[in-house]
């Protein structure tokens, strides 16, 4: 049977759906965050909720990229002006292709967030917050390693290892206990080992004032006192103190967790949440003490930053999540995982506060982190080469040569004088 519908029956049904509460509209945003997700450790998926209960007229689709394709894929999706509204960034000479697409945040930050950040200089133009900005700094981060307390004390290590001696000497003792004494590997579906922390501490050999010449190309990569440090690194391998399949053993982390090892030393703050978490007070911070003399280097920099890309149809919506990042609703979130960016915000973390305290010693001498620095080309040798020469398939030699080679390669435009300050 069918019905007729009258035009006084339409029009009360139009009146009756315009009584109720009307339907918000919604903006929707995408925003690529890079590598894995975890529910439980994800700072994207927090601030994405936090944002979206805080301004209900926005919806943001959060897509995580895998980490080593990440920027080559931003980029291509970039230049076609299909990218996201929203993506991760990271400092230094990471952003420098990036700059073209980016929106200059202070269209949305205020002069006194922008005094209150730490680090914002790092995504600025010419490292200067007074010029453009182009990401919101989420964390300050460090490159750090990891020991499992109870592990260290059935060796009967009471101090933890600040030299190149003391660090054979521990790895000994685990080893004697049953314990791999160094845990590494690969992870997050890479080939090898991300070899970029490694990387900084034995680079560390070099005082930062000469970091910025290994960059421009004005001193070689191929230093004596770097291919020392690689040297004592790869012994470490051949004595036993890392697990036999460094090069690409799966998980590493994994293997921490379960106890299986005394040490992680290639990771960093991003993992302490996690950590404790799952091992409690049984974990803590240890610095890679890669070094002849006692280890007062310390790795830390600003950690990732949310950009708001300018080819986004949806600017002034994407440009209020970079605002909500550095307001104190988006760092208090960020302080559940990490350590935020401005000050003022307990962590409760004791790992991560145990790291800021040694980052405020007056002996402490704080290195960026190395790779933010890099040209790509350069980054792309030192990956491929340095997890070799740990596991003995490079010479130390050799790596840093084709590290020197790739600098040489490039064009003087992307070797300008950088300095880091430092002593």
């Amino acid at each position: 049977m069918k019905f007729k519908i009258t035009s006084a029956f339409a029009a009360a049904c139009l009146l009756g759906a315009s009584v109720g509460t009307p339907a918000l509209a919604q903006t929707e945003l995408t925003m690529w965050g890079m590598g894995e997700c975890p529910p439980a450790s994800c700072i994207e998926a927090a601030l994405v909720a936090a944002f979206e209960e805080a301004n209900p007229d926005i919806k943001i689709k959060l897509i995580q990229q895998p980490t080593d394709a990440y920027f080559t894929s931003l980029l291509a999706q970039s230049v076609i002006r299909r990218g996201p509204d929203i993506a991760v960034m990271w400092a230094g000479s990471f952003l420098d292709q990036f700059k073209p697409y980016m929106v200059d945040l202070h269209t949305v930050l205020t002069d006194e967030i922008v005094a209150s950040v730490n680090g914002i200089q790092f995504f600025s133009e010419g490292y200067d917050s007074a010029n453009a900005i182009y990401a919101a700094p989420y964390t300050a981060q460090w490159y750090n390693g990891f020991y499992n307390k109870q592990a260290f004390a059935e060796a009967g290590i009471s101090e933890l290892p600040t030299t190149w001696d003391e660090l054979e000497a521990a790895s000994a003792a685990l080893a004697d206990k049953g314990y791999v004494p160094i845990i590494q590997g690969a992870s997050g579906g890479r080939a090898t080992f991300a070899a970029w922390q490694d990387w900084s501490y034995n680079a560390a050999a070099v005082p930062l004032a000469e970091w910025g010449k290994l960059v421009s190309g004005d001193m070689p990569y191929s230093d004596p006192r770097i291919i020392a440090n690689l040297k004592r690194w790869n012994k470490l391998f051949v004595d036993g103190a890392y697990n036999k399949d460094a090069y690409n053993f799966p998980e590493p982390m994994d293997a921490f967790i379960a106890g299986k090892a005394g040490m992680f030393l290639a990771s960093g703050s991003w993992q302490a949440t996690k950590l404790t978490a799952a091992m409690g007070d049984n974990v803590g911070v240890i610095i890679p003490p890669f070094s002849e003399t006692p280890q007062k280097a310390l790795v830390s920099f600003v950690g990732g930053g949310y950009a708001v890309m300018n080819y986004s149809s949806n600017v002034e919506a994407a440009s209020k999540f970079a605002d909500f990042v550095l307001s104190d609703a988006g760092q208090t979130v960020i302080a559940r995982f990490d350590a935020p960016t401005r000050a003022g915000f307990s962590t409760n973390n004791a790992m991560l506060d145990e790291l800021a305290e040694m980052s405020a010693k007056p002996d402490v001498v704080i290195y960026p982190m190395f790779d933010n620095f890099m040209q790509g080309p350069v980054t792309d040798t030192m990956s491929r080469y340095i997890p070799q020469v740990l596991v003995g398939q490079a010479t130390a030699e050799a790596a840093l040569q084709a590290m020197d080679d790739t600098v040489a390669s490039l064009p003087a435009e992307e070797k300008p004088p950088l300095s880091f300050g430092g002593h």
